[in-house]
Order: structure tokens, then sequence, then C-alpha cells
């Protein structure tokens, strides 16, 4: 199955571990082939970026992100996002994923098509 996020909006409806972010961030992605980008912001910070690749069998997402708070901390960390393709057809992503600096721990979430 191929799966395109260009411009798919998603936001976290469940999250546990030592994550920053809240359902008040809305993720929108950008994709260029097997590239995947996205830009964020929201309560409590300055910006957020993502860089990683899309693998074309699966809709599977890998990235890297890094995140500048309000309180001027600078963090970066890695995640693997499994994609489970709902009836509506939208998508819910299944993220586990670990602080790399400035941060510790690790973490899972769920991200919503909204």
């Amino acid at each position: 199955m191929k799966t395109n996020y260009n411009q798919r909006k998603f936001k976290i409806v469940q999250t546990s571990g030592a994550g920053e972010l809240d359902s008040d961030q809305i993720f929108v992605y950008m994709q260029k082939g097997e590239i995947l980008t996205c830009t964020y912001s929201g309560v409590g910070f300055l910006q957020g970026n993502i860089l990683g690749k899309v693998d074309p069998s699966t809709g599977s997402l890998i990235f890297t992100y890094h995140q500048l708070n309000d309180q001027g901390e600078l963090s970066s960390g890695i995640c693997q996002s499994t994609p489970e393709f709902l009836d509506s057809g939208k998508i819910r992503l299944h993220e586990k994923w670990e602080w790399l600096s400035g941060k510790k721990g690790i973490g899972e979430s769920i991200l919503e098509e909204i």
C-alpha cells in the first residue's frame, strides 16, 4: 500500500513516558518522495522540526525530531511510527520514541489524523 502523508494533519490522542508534547500541538506532515518533514509549534514550544523517511511498502515512518521549548531548552530524539489505516480513510500512528539529547527517556504516543 502506497501511503502519502503530504498535507495530512495529526494530533496526539495518547502519550506516555518522558514526552513534552500534548494534544495542543498539530503536526502537518509534508512528503516528497520518501522524504517526510514537519514543523510544529504550540503551547510551551517555540518550534519543532521532523525529518525522516517513509517506507513506501508499509507507510511506516522513521524520523528524528528536534524542538526548542519556551524555556530555551533544545532537545532531540528519534521515532519509529507504524500506521493503522482506519475505515474512515484516516490514519492512526503508533509511535515509539526516545530522546537522544537534551532530555532523557523513552515513550509511546498515538497520533490521529484530523
